[in-house]
């Protein structure tokens, strides 16, 4: 059985590559939606396309840099909390998305579609960095 125990010192490291990632990950996703919504998608215009990433990509920070202290803290329950976390993340979006198109009825197509690519695109690239992360405690 392998061990994830990460130290405080790995932690941070393993914090400020993510970050760094993220980060990028994030300036590529805005640029990419600005020359989609100001060229093909134009009619389409999603004001609020910036404050969506930000919140992706707040509380893809937040949950990264809690699972780093569960893997610092408590390794058997790593697992579950990850799936525990993740749900209770969904949970919180599915409760965003549906307030934004209640309020914005007349975009809430366009929104819907954005939403949930940005799910996806985020999901993947965090549960990579979470299987990055468990494959280089194994090395």
């Amino acid at each position: 059985m392998h061990c994830l125990v990460v130290n405080f010192t790995d932690m941070e490291n393993n914090f400020s590559k993510f970050l760094k990632g993220l980060s990028t990950f994030t300036l590529i996703i805005l640029g990419i939606g600005a020359i989609l919504f100001l060229t093909l998608l134009k009619k389409h215009f999603l004001i609020v396309f910036p404050f969506v990433l930000i919140f992706y990509y707040i509380s893809t920070l937040l949950l990264h840099r809690y699972m780093l202290k569960i893997t610092r803290n408590d390794v058997s329950r790593f697992s579950f909390k990850f799936m525990m976390l993740s749900f209770l993340k969904m949970f919180i979006y599915i409760i965003f998305g549906v307030f934004y198109i209640i309020v914005d009825e007349e975009n809430a197509v366009t929104f819907l579609i954005v939403y949930l690519i940005l799910y996806v695109v985020y999901a993947v690239y965090e549960v990579r960095s979470v299987m990055k992360l468990i494959n280089e405690s194994k090395a």
